[in-house]
Formats: structure tokens, sequence, C-alpha cells
């Protein structure tokens, strides 16, 4: 016990030490946002007022999760508690990033794209099961003559496009369709007018806007509309239908209409889904950089049992964060022929793979459209991770092997391209069944 005090004491002391360092530094030159955190999870959490009073700066918010705040401070103050740091501590700019990954796009603006001869469909591989539409008819479409054609192609099943088709749900979908799972949808908001969405919409945050409460979650950008169709747009005969279609879609908007948004606005979404009960975040979003701030926020939300779904990137290149940390699922991205899809990130952080070519989903302006990215193919394990949770797994580690053990190699790809493979709907359930 007298250890334990000691060991106290002396935390505080670095921490007055950095107090005082502040208000030998405060300098001239104008205050900026910052955000800093500490490691903390045995310590009465820091006294952040305290923090900046001497140094003349302000706290603009504190966080409940995590230990941390933003602050404005000067870049001087920054760079001495940079030089003098408590053990655990990270300091970096609160200011906008471009989170939306790079060719997350539609596919009206895609190009170079060879159109097909006509009776050459787009096919998946043979072994692939058809989930046939309650009803048949075409949903109502967006984009140019050629978006026309491949609508006809891979989405031949009306209310089914090919990349719901490839999950292999129909047998699950007789057990679950995630009924009581709460997803949340980190990124543009929703568009929760949209017909296919409005009726598993359960509610959002606003989470650019921090200081207006009854600031509306609506999307209005279209990115985060487009994930919501894949993980629960209802089985309602119209349009698309999602991976969980039952399961309960939440929008936590932290990017502006630009795709913009601030460190501090993803670590406030974040802990909004811990403290309202997520089951599963999905994140299609992406920076080379990591913040630690995220880091820890989504440590928190794994060690309260969410499951933190994540796009592995479009650079071809190492896997972006938030998809690189180890507490997340990283997903690469499939075409239709279950080849790898050239833009996708690879490397040994790569948990599976899912379509992310040609995916057609709910768009903003209350239709449809193909857009293609790891953020499309990152959806669909959302949803699998919600039927999963449905199914009784309830922890993020027995969600992961879950859907690991239901997961099928595509072809020959190498393991940094695809990690366990895609997971399927029919080993999910077979795997559930044969535990019982």
């Amino acid at each position: 016990m007298l250890e334990l005090i000691i060991e106290e004491i002396m935390y505080m002391r670095k921490i007055a030490l950095l107090l005082l360092t502040l208000g030998l530094f405060s300098g001239t030159a104008h205050a900026k946002r910052y955000l800093i955190t500490v490691e903390n999870d045995t310590r009465a959490p820091v006294n952040w007022e305290a923090f900046v009073t001497r140094g003349g700066g302000s706290v603009v918010e504190k966080f409940d999760f995590i230990d941390g705040a933003v602050l404005d401070i000067t870049p001087e103050q920054a760079q001495q508690l940079l030089n003098r740091r408590a053990p655990g501590m990270t300091i970096e700019e609160d200011t906008p990033r471009k989170w939306l990954l790079d060719k997350d796009t539609s596919f009206s603006a895609l190009s170079g794209l060879a159109v097909r001869s006509p009776g050459k469909s787009v096919k998946p591989s043979a072994a692939v099961p058809q989930v046939p539409a309650p009803k048949a008819g075409k949903a109502e479409r967006t984009g140019n003559t050629r978006a026309h054609y491949y609508a006809d192609q891979i989405n031949p099943k009306g209310e089914f496009p090919w990349s719901i088709t490839r999950m292999d749900l129909k047998a699950l979908w007789e057990v679950t369709q995630g009924e009581g799972i709460k997803v949340g949808v980190i990124d543009t908001g929703i568009n929760y007018n949209h017909e296919d969405l409005k009726d598993n919409y359960a509610g959002g945050k606003n989470c650019i806007e921090p200081d207006n409460p009854a600031a509306d979650p609506l999307d209005d950008q279209g990115h985060g509309t487009h994930v919501a169709g894949t993980i629960a747009a209802v089985y309602n005969s119209t349009g698309v239908v999602g991976i969980a279609p039952k399961a309960s879609l939440y929008a936590v908007k932290v990017m502006d209409k630009n795709g913009a948004g601030m460190p501090s606005d993803i670590v406030r979404g974040i802990e909004w889904a811990i403290k309202n009960g997520m089951n599963v975040l999905n994140m299609s979003i992406g920076s080379p950089a990591p913040s630690e701030a995220m880091h820890k926020a989504i440590k928190k939300a794994v060690a309260n049992n969410i499951t933190v779904v994540c796009a592995s990137g479009n650079e071809a290149t190492d896997v972006s964060y938030p998809a690189a940390f180890p507490e997340t699922i990283a997903v690469g991205a499939s075409d239709p022929n279950d080849d790898y899809a050239p833009f996708s990130n690879y490397g040994p952080q790569v948990d599976f793979i899912a379509p992310g070519k040609f995916v057609y989903s709910t768009m903003i302006d209350g239709k449809y459209a193909f857009q293609q990215g790891t953020s499309m193919a990152c959806p669909h394990i959302a949803g699998m991770a919600a039927l999963a949770y449905s199914l009784g797994y309830r922890t993020p580690a027995n969600v992961k092997a879950a859907l690991k053990a239901a997961a099928v190699p595509l072809k020959q790809l190498p393991v940094e391209q695809q990690g366990s493979g895609l997971p399927l709907g029919s080993k999910l359930l077979q795997n559930m069944n044969a535990a019982r």
C-alpha cells in the first residue's frame, strides 16, 4: 500500500512539473488547438484545468473514457510538454484531416473501365449460391449508361447486388438478420430518410458540432449513407438489402461534406458509441498517420466489447490507420470475380477480404449507385460481425474468431491481401450449429 502511495505522489509530481513548465514557457505565439492524452487506467484523472492555468491556455473539452483533453496552448508550450512529458503522454494538433479514402468513388466517376460486350456478364465464381429476392425487378438507378449496363450485369436479382449474394446469407437469415444489434457508422452521417434505411435508423450524434447538442447527423456527403446500406438496408423488395437487414443503424457523424474531420471529432464519436452501447463500429476511414488519441479511444471501445471494423485503405500500399491498429478488424477489397482489387492496401494487419468493387448501395439522394473502395468492403464485414453478435458471440475476440472460422480463402491470393479470406454466412451458421 505504501509503495502505491509513493508511486501516486511521484506521478503527480511529474504532472506538477509539467504545469510549471507551461507557466514558464507561455511564449508570445498564438494558441493552437492540441489533443493531449495520457495512459491512465489506475490513477485519478489529470486535472486538465490546472494543467493549463499557469500557461494562459484553456481547456476546450475533456473526454470521458480516455484521460485526455483538447487544449488551446501555444506551440512553445506543446513543445515543452513533448520534451518533458509524462509516461504515456501523446500530443497532436487537432486540425482537420481528410479521412475519406482517396479511391472511394461513385461508379459514374470512374474512368478507364472497359465495358463488356453484351452477353458477357460479370459473374462471381461458380460456387457462389444465388439468393433470390422476394420479388423480381430492377432497383432505381442513377449515373451514366455504363453504370446502367453494369447494374444489369452485376445486380441481376433486383434487391440483391452481387456483393450481398457473394456472402452466402440465405440459411443464416432464417436464424437471424441482426435483430437487436447496434451498429455505429463512424462516417459522414446517414440519410435516415432513405426508403431503405429509415426503418432501421435508430439515432445518432453529430460530433463535428460538439457545442450544439441538437446538431443533425444527417449525411451531407454520401459516403456514410452508402456504407450504411451495405450494413443494414431493409429487406423490403425495394432497392438493395444489407448484410444484417434488421440491425439498428446509428449515424456517428465525424466528417463534414468534404470528408474532413478533426481527430477529436472521431474520439468524440467513439466515446458516444461506448456510452450508447454499440456492438459494432464501422470505420470506413483512413489516414497514413496514426492518431494516438483515436487509438486510445478504440482500445476503450474494444474493452467495452465493441467490435471495430476498419477499411484497409486504397493506396495499394501499407494498411492505413485506424485499420493498422491491432485492436481493429482490417478489411481489404475483392471484385466480382474473387480477384484482389488492385487499389486495396495490404500487409500482415489485413484480417479479411470482402466485396469492394462495383458495390451497389443506398445514396444520399434517396436513390442507389455503385461505389468502390475498401470503404465499401468494410461494411460487409461489419454486417457479418453484427450477425455474429446476434448468434451469441459477445466479445470482439470471439466475434473475430467466429468470422475467421467462417472465412474461405479466395483463389491463390496471398495472406497479405486477404487475411483469412471471405467470411460466409453459411459457414458462420454451420460452425454455430456444430458448437451447440
